[in-house]
């Protein structure tokens, strides 16, 4: 960690050389499919590692600040295998790599899994991340509503059907019931991805996702809630010895047609805007209750470190409601911590792992949480893989211009932080970028993520046209001269997504 930074850092953590010293007494290798989501801790730890699974141009660049071990750079048909951590904790090259470590270490996971921790321990490996039992409680949707009732916080209405009396209604029966749109999900069964939420506007909407609930039959319960016209919103938390941290409110990016490019909208999250805020300082406040009260519950059961909450806000009641748990880093991060860092505040994923590892020392925990809600113009967004199999675009992962009358985009510099800006006109791409003619995988929840040092939204749903017409034209070079074909089944899998 360089010197002005820690002592911009010590500000709000007096004893952060001993904080440091007993973070770093064994390595921290962070394991994942993918670098970028994994590079914050980069910045306070010098015995700090990432191994992922996939290749990627984010790699050239994040090597400048961290060591990166790829499985398919050097074990490329055995990452072809691996669709999941629990699989790779049992692979050969990867327990060949932990075997070649000469420096004791700690193998720190996101969000794990009964066959993650089961490998784990059978392994004897020293991990850092929450048992699946400290989060079982609020992992499924209907699971996570009930929850919400039972602490008294608000809750948008829903109807709660069987599988086998969902599929007896007819959309006239579910419109009648709310008399406007409404929302349908699966209660007790957690889909990662485009196919989690179903937004029915009329009857098309409703037949299509029929078709794909009546093939699925690994959930019994159907939630369905009235369409709240409004934003769509998450908090991240951060439970700590000292309480519950918490983020500012931030707007979340949901099915935006040009980063789709004609795939269905069905609730896909695409991304955030930090600049974005339409809403009273009540709802943030309203917010930070929800994410402490459920802070508090998973504390009690053990879970640590960083989760987050997806909320809705109706813009007509100015009411706001908590309608997801994620258990997890979510997908504000590390975004969310560039903003932070550029701010010289301690990141989240610093008091995760602080807490991960009981590290007894008091740190001022109301100037953190006050400095986590500073905002900076800051926003980012997804392009969705559909239609995209093989990488035609020589495209480098860092800092690009794009002419608009030209319609045409240059690589400026190298670069996967926020100082790396030179100009709020300027915009990042990076976080899983396939490599020249690299075979890209349908199913994940992300071909790359565009960033920008300014707000991009109009609304959860838009976008401001400027950045929609980039986002457009990069989307149609992508596609262009591709084979169209059905994916395989290695790529139909919801494990790669989840583990994205």
């Amino acid at each position: 960690m360089n010197r002005d930074l820690f002592s911009a850092w010590q500000r709000y953590v007096p004893d952060l050389g001993n904080a440091l010293r007993q973070m770093e007494e064994k390595t921290i290798i962070a394991v994942g499919v993918a670098p970028f989501p994994r590079i914050m801790p980069s910045l306070f730890l010098d015995r700090y590692a990432i191994y992922c699974v996939k290749d990627a141009v984010d790699i050239d660049v994040l090597r400048r600040y961290t060591t990166i071990f790829c499985l398919e750079e050097k074990h490329p048909k055995v990452a072809e295998k691996v669709h999941a951590t629990g699989y790779l904790l049992r692979n050969y090259a990867f327990h060949a790599f932990l075997k070649s470590r000469r420096y004791p270490y700690r193998l720190m996971f996101y969000q794990t899994t009964t066959k993650i921790v089961q490998a784990l321990e059978e392994q004897a490996i020293e991990w850092i991340g929450n048992r699946p039992e400290s989060f079982a409680g609020v992992i499924l949707k209907g699971d996570f509503r009930d929850l919400v009732k039972q602490r008294g916080l608000p809750s948008i209405p829903d109807w709660r059907l069987s599988r086998d009396e969902f599929l007896e209604k007819s959309f006239a029966d579910a419109w009648t019931y709310w008399d406007r749109p409404f929302v349908v999900q699966r209660a007790d069964f957690d889909v990662a991805g485009e196919l989690g939420t179903f937004f029915i506007r009329g009857e098309q909407d409703w037949d299509a996702m029929r078709r794909i609930l009546s093939k699925d039959e690994r959930y019994h319960f159907i939630t369905i809630s009235p369409f709240i016209e409004g934003y769509s919103l998450s908090m991240l938390g951060c439970i700590t010895a000292q309480g519950v941290l918490t983020s500012t409110l931030q707007l979340q990016l949901i099915d935006v047609p040009e980063s789709l490019h004609g795939q269905m909208p069905t609730g896909v999250f695409l991304g955030h805007d930090w600049a974005f805020r339409a809403w009273p300082e009540a709802a943030e406040h309203a917010a930070q209750r929800v994410v402490e009260s459920m802070g508090a519950y998973l504390a009690e059961r053990g879970f640590k470190g960083i989760f987050g909450i997806d909320f809705l806000y109706d813009t007509r009641s100015q009411e706001i409601f908590p309608i997801e748990c994620n258990p997890r880093f979510t997908g504000a991060l590390p975004v969310y911590s560039l903003m932070v860092a550029h701010q010289r505040v301690p990141t989240i994923e610093f008091f995760h792992v602080f807490s991960h590892l009981n590290i007894g020392i008091d740190f001022d925990f109301a100037a953190v949480n006050a400095a986590f809600k500073q905002r900076l113009p800051l926003a980012h967004i997804s392009l969705t893989p559909k239609g995209v199999f093989k990488m035609r675009l020589p495209l480098a992962a860092g800092i690009y211009s794009y002419n608009r009358s030209a319609r045409l985009l240059r690589y400026e510099r190298p670069g996967a932080f926020y100082h790396d800006f030179k100009n709020p006109e300027e915009f990042m791409i990076i976080d899983s970028l396939p490599r020249p003619g690299g075979r890209v995988i349908q199913n994940v929840p992300r071909l790359c993520k565009l960033i920008f040092p300014r707000g991009i939204a109009r609304s959860s749903f838009a976008i401001e046209s400027d950045v929609g017409d980039l986002i457009t034209t990069l989307s149609a070079g992508l596609r262009k001269d591709q084979e169209v074909r059905a994916p395989s089944e290695a790529e139909s899998t919801e494990d790669i997504a989840q583990e994205l």
